[in-house]
């Protein structure tokens, strides 16, 4: 025979107690709004870079000013690649890797923000400027 369940002391079946309570709620909405803080707060927006770094072969090379428009070309582990300037952003302009995933990653402004032709052993970073968290970071 099935347990009825708990009773009172008068011998009547204890009123069935809800699953989820005011104080559970409390709670959930408490935790919901602290992913949001946090959010808001590691991966809002970023701040404007000054300049980008270019490495090549793991080693600084030299700064380019985000506020002068140019183009340079720099010679990697398997050829030549071309890196521009405009407008405040910079990017790989051509580069001789095979995928050319650093040509396709586009525009870097934020700063933080990196592009990198593996193959050719280049690495472009934006810094400068208030840098924020990224995932990477935590």
């Amino acid at each position: 025979m099935a347990d009825p369940g708990p009773e009172t002391a008068s011998g009547n079946p204890a009123p069935a107690r809800p699953l989820i309570r005011a104080g559970d709620i409390l709670i959930l909405l408490l935790a919901a709004g602290l992913v949001g803080a946090t959010f808001g707060a590691f991966w809002g927006p970023r701040g404007q870079g000054e300049m980008a770094l270019v490495s090549v072969n793991r080693q600084p090379a030299f700064e380019l000013m985000l506020d002068q428009d140019k183009t340079v070309d720099i010679q990697g582990r398997i050829g030549t690649s071309t890196i521009m300037v405009d407008g405040g952003r910079v990017r790989f302009l051509d580069s001789p890797c095979p995928g050319r995933y650093c040509v396709h990653s586009g525009w870097l402004q934020q700063s933080g923000e990196v592009a990198a032709c593996l193959p050719n052993g280049i690495v472009v970073e934006v810094i400068g400027g208030e840098r924020e968290y990224d995932a990477i970071n935590l």
